[in-house]
């Protein structure tokens, strides 16, 4: 045989053997990517979530805080208040306390002396004998004027043995010598029965601790590591390094290595955070990344492995569009809503207000505008509190809810305030509309003590758009008609009669 003739099949080989090679190594590359690809969304998806759920543990806790801190407040002030020394111990008990202290996961909030002997006491008319001259909440209000509000290291009560969480304010003479402390405290257990409800799995973890290091809360409970000082954490000045961030380390409670996520509670000098084990994160995409190497060996003879890994990963990423025009519009439709009452918001009024005027203007039909508030809201907040004042706002959004219909349009645009938007009514059909508003909250029979009338009432004010006026002047009638109803001494509805003229009330 002719040497070139073995020669052929060599070569031929060789090319084929090197197109195999250059195919397994495309496969093996657009593998690659893919694998890596899925790592990155699986460690940016976790991220995204944990920074979500992050926010909801910042929000809860400064809020949480907040609320109780009104509490201690109003027994700093009632204490200051010379008429309360002179009261019955009940009826002083009754004063200086209100009934957030009696709610869920807080406990018995407490007035020191200057000797940090319990002389006041949210539980009992007559003090417990109660005595903290060595807590480090004592000892800052003793020692700095402005310490303000402070957030102590948690302490067990005795004798149930239950974890607290102590916040306290200065108590201090008129001439600003130091006079005690006000001290209330939150039960950790209760975070930690709202952290469970936030928690995506059960390898997560959400803490949060005090900057100087002191472990507060940790969900789930952990009981030997609260009150820990974390300062000896590796990790631990990468949470003073910036408000907020994310890093991965190895976990000081837990030898675990996670994904941190943390950030600032408020002002108040807490640092809340979220830790997802990195095997947690590897379990999301490990096991896909598998099937596609055992799909890639398979089918790296040939293009046809190669067409289903692209075709699997265009469907995954058009699901991953479909997925993210959802949430778009999700976050449209949340644009325009208020958030407490479910009614549209400024936002959507305005526009919504300027596509009234216009098609007015083309068509030639009226259009009327609503204006309402609720009376002495201030006082109503002042007297039963902002939780019971958001709860107003709402009966208030329901009862606009029953009474507009399409294309009418009631919205919430600031604090107590609403606007309902009536295309093709007049103005004594608007006033007709507003007096049923109004009677139709009437009829709820609010209590309000603050308030003339005894419970909660609206003061509205309506104007009717004159063809060619600028949405401007509607409103300011609207507005002007409102607080004449106001003048008039509230509780009823005052209409604009017409272009220049004063306002009526009805």
């Amino acid at each position: 045989m002719h040497p070139g003739s073995r020669r052929r099949p060599s070569t031929a080989s060789r090319t084929l053997a090197g197109s195999i090679v250059v195919a397994t190594l495309v496969i093996g590359a657009a593998s690659g990517l893919t694998v890596m690809q899925m790592r990155r969304s699986a460690w940016e998806q976790i991220g995204r979530v944990s920074q979500n759920l992050l926010e909801s543990v910042e929000h809860m806790v400064d809020r949480n805080i907040e609320l109780y801190d009104l509490s201690l407040q109003a027994v700093v002030a009632g204490l200051q208040n010379p008429e309360v020394d002179g009261l019955a111990p009940g009826l002083r008990q009754a004063v200086l306390f209100d009934r957030a202290a009696t709610a869920k996961g807080l406990g018995a909030i407490l007035a020191l002396d200057a000797q940090g002997q319990a002389f006041a006491d949210s539980t009992a008319p007559v003090p417990r004998r109660l005595r903290f001259p060595d807590a480090d909440f004592f000892r800052i209000h003793k020692d700095r004027e402005d310490a303000g509000l402070y957030i102590g290291k948690p302490i067990k009560t005795m004798p149930d043995g239950r974890w607290v969480i102590p916040l306290s304010r200065r108590l201090a003479y008129a001439d600003g010598t130091f006079a005690g402390a006000v001290v209330g405290t939150i039960d950790i257990g209760y975070f930690d029965a709202l952290f469970s409800r936030l928690s995506l799995g059960p390898r997560m973890r959400i803490a949060f601790f005090r900057e100087s290091g002191e472990l507060l809360v940790r969900s789930p409970v952990l009981e030997d590591a609260i009150g820990k000082d974390m300062t000896a954490a590796p990790h631990f000045p990468h949470f003073l390094e910036h408000r907020s961030g994310q890093f991965v380390a190895t976990g000081y409670t837990e030898a675990v290595e996670g994904l941190f996520s943390y950030g600032r509670i408020g002002h108040h000098p807490l640092i809340a955070a979220v830790v997802v084990p990195t095997q947690a994160i590897a379990e999301l995409w490990r096991p896909k990344a598998m099937v596609i190497a055992a799909l890639v060996a398979f089918l790296c003879g040939g293009m046809i492995g190669l067409t289903l890994v692209l075709q699997r990963e265009l469907e995954r990423r058009a699901r991953a569009e479909e997925r993210a025009l959802a949430a778009n519009r999700d976050l449209a439709r949340l644009a325009h809503t208020d958030g407490l009452t479910g009614l549209p918001n400024r936002r959507h009024f305005d526009e919504a207000f300027a596509r009234a005027r216009e098609e007015a203007a083309g068509t030639g039909t009226p259009l009327s505008l609503v204006l309402l508030d609720a009376d002495r809201f201030k006082r109503y907040n002042d007297t039963y509190g902002h939780l019971a004042g958001d709860e107003v706002l709402r009966a208030i959004a329901r009862v606009l809810q029953r009474q507009v219909r399409e294309p009418e349009t009631a919205c919430r645009i600031g604090g107590e305030e609403f606007a309902v938007l009536l295309p093709g009514s007049t103005g004594p059909e608007a006033v007709a509309r507003a007096e049923r508003i109004r009677q139709a909250l009437a009829r709820l029979h609010i209590p309000h003590v603050a308030n003339e009338s005894g419970i909660v009432t609206l003061s509205l004010g309506v104007a009717e758009g004159v063809p060619g006026e600028a949405g401007g002047q509607i409103f300011s009638a609207a507005d002007a008609a409102l607080y004449e109803a106001k003048r008039q001494g509230r509780n009823r509805v005052a209409a604009r009669c017409g272009s220049g003229e004063g306002a009526r009330v009805a």
